[in-house]
This record gives C-alpha cells, sequence and structure tokens, in this order.
C-alpha cells in the first residue's frame, strides 16, 4: 500500500561502550528527494527513495556514493531497501500500478530486475542472517496476498506454499511493515489484524489489533527468550507474548506510527543484548522522540534543521542509526555499540589478537590493545584485497577493547582483519564456514 506518511520507532542499546548520551548530526545525502528506507549490514549502510534513488556508504554515512540508475528507471518510486552484505542489496518500489525489485552484487555498479508484478505493489522484504533464504510481502492481487520466497539471496523468488487469502475486498499491507525474528514473521495490515507465521510464510494466523486500524510498523525484540514487540498504527500498541495480544502503550505526539527497527545490540559471549532506549518520529514533524523506561515516558530529543522524518533504521552489528526524511535529509546517531571496553589496565603496546572462534559462523571476536588515547581503525578485507567494511573508526581511550565482526552476508572463505592506530599495523588471518 502506497504510504504517504510514515513514522517510525525504534531501539538501541548502550551497555559498556563508549557511548553516553544520544547526539545526532547530518550527513549531506547529496540528493533532495524523498528518502524511504534505510538498512546496514556487514559495514555498508544503503538507503533508497523517490525517483529511482539508492545511495551507500562503507564509512557510517560520513560520505553516500550515488548509485542510482544502473539498471533502475528514475521513473521507480522505491519505498524498501534491505542490506545482504557490503556489496548487495535488495531494493523494491513501483511505476505507476506495477511492482518491481531490483538487486545488486557489485556495490550498485549494476542493478538488475529479480521480480515484477503487475498491479501489485511490495511492501517489504526480509532476509536471514544466513543471506540466502528471504521472504517478501506485497499488498493482494485479486483474492490472494503477494507472498514470496527466496532461497538464493534475492535472485528468483517463488511463491509456492506462501497462500494466504484476502479477507474482504480492500485488505492491504504497509511500507516496510514486516519484521522477522528466525522463522517468526509478522506483518501488518489496514484491517484491525497483524498477520503472524511461525514457518517463515508457510501457514498464517490473524492477531487482533482491536482500537487500533493501521499497523504500519512492526518491532520485536530479536531473543528466543524474550516476547516483547511495539506495533505503530496512529497509537502505539505493545505485547509481550509475540503479539498473542496487544495493548495500548503510552507515546507522545501525533501522527500515524510507522516503520520500527531495532538495534543494533551488542554481543557479549554470543549472546545479544536486549535495547532499552526508545526512539520514534512523526512525518508531521522534524522531532526524534525518545524513552529511557520501556515506552512508558517520552520525551523531545532532536529536532532536524528541515523536513520531516520518513523512515529511521539501522541492523544488529551497526554503530549507528540513520533517519532518513522527505527532502533528502540524513540524520546519523554515532553510538559505537560494536566496540566495548573488557578492562581498565592500561596495555604497554598496540597489540591486534587473533580473533575467536576462529573459524567461525557467523559472528566472532576481535581484541585488541591501545597504549594512548587517539584514533583507531579496524577493517576487514577479502583475499582479493577488496575492503569488506570498516568495524572500527573512533577515537578511543587507552585501554582493552573487543569488537564483535558479523559475516553475515559474505561467502565462505579466507579474510584479513587489520588494524592501524598511530604508527601500529597489524591483521590477522580469519577464516568463515558456513
Amino acid at each position: 500500500m502506497k504510504q504517504l506518511i510514515l513514522t517510525v520507532l525504534f531501539l538501541i542499546y548502550f551497555p559498556n561502550s563508549s557511548f553516553s548520551q544520544p547526539t545526532w548530526t547530518e550527513q549531506n545525502s547529496g540528493v533532495t528527494v524523498t528518502l524511504t528506507s534505510v538498512h546496514s549490514a556487514n559495514g555498508a549502510v544503503w538507503v533508497c527513495g523517490y525517483s529511482g534513488t539508492v545511495l551507500r556508504s562503507i564509512n557510517s554515512g560520513v560520505t553516500w556514493l550515488n548509485v542510482s540508475g544502473n539498471g533502475i528507471p528514475p521513473a521507480t518510486q522505491l519505498i524498501n531497501v534491505v542490506a545482504i552484505g557490503i556489496n548487495t542489496a535488495l531494493v523494491a518500489g513501483y511505476v505507476g500500478t506495477n511492482t518491481f525489485v531490483y538487486r545488486t552484487s557489485n556495490s550498485g555498479a549494476n542493478w538488475t530486475q529479480v521480480f515484477t508484478e503487475a498491479s501489485g505493489f511490495i511492501n517489504a522484504i526480509n532476509i536471514k542472517p544466513n543471506g540466502t533464504n528471504g521472504f517478501m510481502m506485497g499488498d493482494p492481487v485479486g483474492t490472494r496476498w503477494s507472498l514470496w520466497k527466496t532461497t538464493n539471496g534475492g535472485i528468483t523468488w517463488d511463491s509456492s506454499g506462501c497462500y494466504l487469502p484476502r479477507t474482504g475486498t480492500t485488505e492491504a499491507g504497509w511500507n516496510n511493515s514486516l519484521f522477522g525474528i528466525n522463522d517468526r514473521l509478522w506483518f501488518g495490515t489496514n484491517n484491525t489484524k497483524i498477520y503472524h507465521s511461525t514457518d517463515y510464510g508457510s501457514s498464517w494466523t490473524a492477531q487482533s489489533t482491536t482500537g487500533e486500524v493501521n499497523s504500519y510498523a512492526l518491532w520485536f525484540e530479536a531473543l528466543s527468550s524474550e516476547q516483547n514487540g511495539f506495533s505503530g498504527g496512529t497509537t502505539m500498541l505493545k505485547t509481550t507474548n509475540y503479539g498473542n495480544t496487544w495493548n495500548p502503550n503510552n507515546t507522545l505526539g501525533t501522527g500515524n506510527i510507522g516503520g520500527i527497527t531495532a538495534g543494533p545490540y551488542i554481543i557479549t559471549d554470543n549472546v545479544r543484548s536486549i535495547p532499552p532506549y526508545l526512539f520514534y518520529v512523526r512525518p508531521t514533524t522534524n522531532k526524534i522522540y525518545y524513552s529511557t523506561n520501556g515506552g512508558t515516558s517520552w520525551a523531545e530529543q532532536y529536532t532536524a534543521p528541515a523536513g520531516n522524518y520518513r523512515y529511521i533504521g539501522t541492523s544488529f552489528f551497526a554503530n549507528g542509526i540513520w533517519a532518513v526524511r522527505d527532502n533528502g535529509g540524513i540524520s546519523f546517531l554515532d553510538i559505537g555499540t560494536k566496540v566495548t571496553q573488557t578492562g581498565t589496565e592500561v596495555p604497554e603496546l598496540y597489540s591486534l589478537s587473533q580473533n575467536y572462534p576462529n573459524p567461525f559462523n557467523p559472528v566472532t571476536n576481535i581484541k585488541f590493545s591501545v597504549p594512548k588515547d587517539g584514533n583507531v581503525s579496524i577493517k576487514v578485507f577479502d583475499v582479493y584485497g577488496k575492503e569488506t567494511g570498516e568495524y572500527v573508526n573512533e577515537f578511543l581511550s587507552r585501554g582493552e577493547y573487543k569488537v564483535s565482526f558479523d559475516g553475515t552476508g559474505l561467502s565462505s572463505g579466507i579474510y584479513f582483519c587489520v588494524m592501524k592506530a598511530d604508527n601500529f599495523t597489524d591483521k590477522k588471518k580469519m577464516i568463515l564456514v558456513k
């Protein structure tokens, strides 16, 4: 469904990191069109918007490369982007009454059309952490919802076994209103219900959102031990049992809520932490609201210089949050959550330890030592010398640190971790086995 006004709720977590208080800054996107979606994976950030616009950055948005065109017609109104890896992404959009999905595997140098549907409207795409299995949701065409699966990272799509009948003649979904945890999926509708699947789209049940007709956006804690989630319409609903029941939740301001996302999470001993900080925006204003008590109360936290927010997003392992607006504006929150200080003892020398575990799949830890305050950079390269991303790039106080590296979306093989600080340079070989 073409949603002209989106709003966003967002949750993040900041334990044991160099982050203290939320500080938003403005980034130069180089465009003035409406930006509608943002997603990050493996050190790359992807943004899409109207007029076939796609942007990509590998330095957290310090610089944005416009990778529009190259196979995407400029008339395409893009409304959803999914980052699969540093070089690979999918975008969904529409031209008139037809919907399209495009894919790149070479950083946006070329885009290939991998899906189209007449009189359809693809709202959102979910790709699992393995980078190959995925699910796509679109408005009903005829008497059934447009639901599709991929087993090759979005190269091809198949609707077999994804049957869900439409209820009534006007039931439809919303842009970016799809959320997945392992084999669980949820998507929102305009019909006082949320559809939920526990088998990655093979079967569905309807969850009632009594009192709220629209569920523009969804977010759940991506942990098997936690069942909390939020739904955003004109009001906010909360669940504590995977959506079996939804109850009203307090908010601040007026207008629709949409585009819910979560993270990034810190990984400690291979356990993802739960984010207690909440952020959301409303498209009728240029403000970001936040909560520090799980949504019980809210306050204004940031005001953009111009334009209204359309979406906000990140990924579990990104080191920032990006909020995009209807005038091409991008706001950035540098949270540096990937770097965790592991001890207060001051080391004598710079050092880069071997990652552990090694081999790994898909997450590994990298420890390093900093004997004096200064800028530290850690990048990862493949065997051909191609950079997969910069995973540390910040000013650190002296101490012992650990950073998590996520190989989701990367192919099995050998990679090299390179650390640079002051006059120090070292590298370690890492083996990703999937």
